[in-house]
């Protein structure tokens, strides 16, 4: 299934290719995301090279060529990822990657994103261990909050980086929901018999532009057309659409990692609807394949889901949703099953 990719990436290309200059209809029309929604030019960030001391550490820019760096640094660091998925965050984020550079070795990164100038989010800190305690990370965070300034950043935590990052900040972070980095072997799906004639899982090619578009938005608050183009146009990558009654009531995709699969975005509307997509997901790949993604601990079926596979699943870590500034909740955060991306976005 994974293999015959060459004609469904020219259709999902054809699918998405009306997008660019489409102007979507808003989702969301108040609350504390109407700023958020508003599609607006990116303010312009100062950038600058420095040198990390008598380390020889240089903070530039990233570009295309670093893909193989950075994969090298998420391979040390045991990220279960795959370098098409780090080349599809430098395509979907082209200026949002810092990179330390020493002797022409990739040694440290960190990955921003600009949705609009009231939306920024971050993640992908990683630093090389041979140049751990030598400054190099506080060098990554000091570029970011100078080439930011006073910008609200979202993005995730590991339990333990919290103090760290709120030291860089100056002030403590504004924390919110939490959530799990999950892997493992999923056998049991714990649906009624008849869960499936509610639904029909249908290929992205069979429904509505504008409509995924929308529902996408209504997780995400903020469009992002173009960054959907490219995370579910990457060739390895399968993806499916949950309908109810003619109408999209979830989506998800799942791709391959260096171990097993990477699944994620999935949405849902609800409990039996999730685990109806998410089987749907799981069947694509190999029997007993290794599965990782990024669940919030508020999604009902994710509890379930873990509860009936305790004994072949498990968790790299907990990390919490953080804000620079203020955190805003996403308002749909309870029917994510999965992430698109700990990355890059907010769901």
């Amino acid at each position: 299934m994974f293999a015959n990719t060459v004609r469904r990436h020219v259709t999902i290309s054809r699918f998405f290719n009306a997008v660019r200059d489409e102007r979507l209809p808003s989702v969301l029309v108040g609350g504390p995301f109407r700023r958020l929604r508003t599609q607006r030019p990116v303010f312009q960030r100062y950038f600058t090279s420095t040198m990390e001391g008598s380390q020889g550490v240089t903070i530039r820019r990233g570009r295309m060529e670093d893909v193989p760096g950075v994969w090298q640094l998420a391979e040390e660091a045991m990220w279960n990822t795959h370098q098409d998925m780090i080349e599809t965050h430098f395509k979907m984020c082209e200026n949002g990657w810092t990179i330390a550079e020493k002797d022409g070795n990739v040694v440290g990164c960190y990955l921003t994103h600009e949705f609009n100038d009231d939306l920024t989010t971050g993640g992908h800190f990683v630093v090389s261990s041979k140049m751990r305690g030598f400054g190099v990370g506080g060098q990554l965070l000091r570029n970011i909050a100078e080439e930011y300034g006073e910008r609200n950043i979202h993005f995730s935590s590991i339990s333990y980086m919290i103090d760290t990052y709120e030291r860089y900040n100056g002030a403590p972070l504004s924390r919110g929901d939490t959530g799990g980095k999950y892997f493992g072997v999923f056998r049991d799906i714990p649906l009624p018999p008849d869960a499936s004639r509610t639904y029909h899982l249908s290929d992205l090619q069979q429904v509505e532009l504008s409509a995924l578009i929308d529902y996408d938005t209504s997780y995400h608050v903020v469009a992002r057309p173009e960054m959907l183009k490219l995370w579910l146009d990457q060739t390895t990558a399968e993806s499916l659409v949950l309908l109810e009654k003619g109408k999209i009531a979830g989506y998800g995709s799942i791709r391959p990692a260096m171990n097993g699969f990477y699944l994620g975005p999935l949405y849902a509307e609800n409990t039996i609807g999730t685990m109806v997509l998410f089987r749907g997901l799981i069947n694509l790949i190999p029997r007993d394949s290794n599965v990782d993604f990024f669940l919030p601990h508020a999604n009902e079926a994710g509890q379930l889901i873990l509860k009936a596979n305790e004994n072949t699943v498990g968790l790299y870590a907990t990390f919490h949703r953080c804000a620079r500034k203020s955190y805003i909740p996403v308002p749909k955060w309870n029917n994510v099953f999965a992430l698109l991306s700990n990355e890059c976005g907010l769901c």
